[in-house]
């Protein structure tokens, strides 16, 4: 007689799922999910279905072979979704089938970086053909790393004295816990894993984040439970996936929260009683697999908080501390996703000119346009203190380009129109209205993933973007050369010479600035 009784999981869907623009396969995240099972990553087990809907959702890739995503955001409760296995998962296919070279893997606290790392080491020991492979482990505290032997086929890079020749290093896998100086001294990272992401600050993205800014294709990953109410940037990701429209992060959650986002950006969360099962089946992926009622139950009754129960093993999150206290101009994590050192303008160059209204005076030259893949090129070209030079290089400027610098009327840089144009250049007009529109439309391409920027090779823009302020009401905001936080002057010329770059090759400057 056949059996009838049927084990009820978990939802395997997450409750918010966004997912980054441009996929054009799935190849590459088929390849890490059959490799996970092959090593049996899941103590033994096959990934289940949610592990490989958020590995497909976070490692699609582009026609052009880059990763779909920079930026993913894997959240859900602590030991109920299985995210360290999906982490395991990826770093191995890093290390093993993607071929990079640097991998750096850190958490809040020490015991989980060396959790992680004793797991990946077990991980090669168990298996004959990934040991082959690992050159050296390091097990010394807050060093600890997986190092593989370099590629058989190494040309080695230069000789060193006596002879000797010097081989560069194969991939690496370097655990850290964070710290505000860890990340520091390593350049091109190819994935940086934000394990206890609920944990992770501005100051530990500082230390950690510039290490991709030279790698066009590098991908940093957060994992995290519940956010907690100074959890600003697990925050910033969640509000970003539930707007819809985040470009390049991939964003997967299970909670047991019913979160929806109100037109005023407000996030608006429905909270289940604590011992309501059907809202543990909806938050635990894992439920029916490697959790059990009993074991939940238990933990609600007997061992945890409800505030922590509900954090933990449900991910529900505390309000959102930063939200009452203001939040970037530009969302730093967004735009750190943009960033592309190789960025260029292929067609409809446009150039603009604004001079700060604080003392001391700057002046900067932006330029945009577009990319030979659609996306709008934005980088500030001059940037000097004073004025004296302004007239000069606009004109050569304009001449070399045959286009007019665009100057908003009574701005600042409006003095020097009539200097430009008896210099030899040309000048084209826009209101403040227009000002208005050019951040709007700046600020739509930066949360819909369509406008590049040369990140770290382009350090007075991003100055300009770390000090914007914005001033106004609604959707009339410009930005507020007035807030004394810095020269951002590079951020308001390529606001509004990327509104001059139309989205339709059917609309040009003309139609623009009429």
């Amino acid at each position: 007689m056949t059996s009838t009784n049927v084990v009820r999981l978990g939802s395997q869907m997450p409750t918010i799922l966004h997912s980054p623009s441009g996929v054009a396969s799935l190849a590459g995240a088929e390849e890490v999910i059959e490799l996970a099972d092959r090593y049996e990553i899941c103590d033994g087990n096959p990934l289940c279905e949610s592990q490989r809907i958020r590995l497909r959702n976070a490692l699609g890739e582009r026609a052009d072979g880059k990763w779909s995503a920079k930026v993913v955001g894997d959240f859900g409760p602590r030991q109920g979704a299985g995210k360290t296995d999906i982490i395991h998962a990826r770093e191995l296919a890093g290390l093993h089938i993607i071929g990079e070279q640097l991998l750096i893997h850190t958490a809040h606290e020490f015991p989980t970086t060396n959790e992680s790392f004793l797991r990946m080491h077990d991980i090669h020991t168990n298996w004959d053909d990934l040991a082959a492979k690992v050159e050296r482990f390091r097990y010394g505290h807050g060093e600890q790393a997986v190092e593989l032997f370099p590629p058989a086929t190494v040309i080695p890079l230069s000789a060193g004295r006596h002879g000797r020749v010097i081989r560069r290093h194969g991939s690496r896998l370097l655990y850290r816990a964070r710290t505000k100086g860890a990340g520091r001294g390593y350049k091109k990272a190819d994935l940086v894993v934000y394990d206890e992401a609920q944990e992770i600050q501005a100051e530990h993205q500082a230390a950690s984040a510039p290490t991709k800014m030279a790698n066009p294709n590098a991908m940093s990953w957060y994992a995290g439970s519940g956010g907690l109410p100074y959890s600003g940037v697990a925050w910033k990701m969640r509000k970003q996936a539930l707007k819809g429209s985040a470009g390049r992060l991939a964003y997967a959650e299970s909670t047991a929260e019913r979160v929806t986002m109100l037109p005023d950006g407000t996030v608006r969360s429905a909270r289940p009683r604590l011992d309501d099962v059907e809202a543990w089946y909806r938050a635990i992926p894992g439920l029916g697999i490697w959790v059990t009622e009993e074991t939940v139950e238990s933990l609600l009754r007997d061992e945890l908080t409800a505030e922590v129960f509900g954090r933990e093993i449900l991910c529900m999150w505390a309000p959102d501390a930063s939200a009452e206290a203001g939040e970037d101009a530009i969302d730093a994590t967004t735009w750190a996703a943009l960033a592309d050192p190789d960025s260029k303008i292929a067609s409809h160059y446009r150039i603009a000119l604004d001079v700060t209204s604080t003392r001391p005076t700057f002046s900067a030259f932006g330029v945009a346009g577009k990319r030979d893949d659609g996306r709008v090129h934005v980088e500030c070209i001059e940037s000097r203190r004073g004025t004296g030079w302004v007239a000069e290089v606009g004109a050569a400027i304009s001449r070399a380009r045959d286009c007019s610098i665009i100057i908003q009327d009574g701005s600042p840089a409006a003095a020097f129109k009539a200097d430009i144009v008896e210099a030899g250049g040309m000048v084209t007009a826009v209101s403040g209205t227009q000002h208005a529109e050019g951040v709007g439309s700046l600020l739509s391409r930066i949360e819909s993933g369509t406008l590049a920027h040369r990140g770290a090779h382009d350090p007075d823009l991003q100055d300009a973007v770390d000090a914007a302020e914005l001033r106004g009401r609604g959707d009339v905001q410009v930005w507020d050369r007035k807030a004394g936080n810095g020269n951002i002057a590079p951020l308001v010329a390529v606001t509004l010479a990327s509104r001059a770059v139309p989205d339709d090759d059917a609309y040009d400057l003309d139609d623009l600035i009429q």
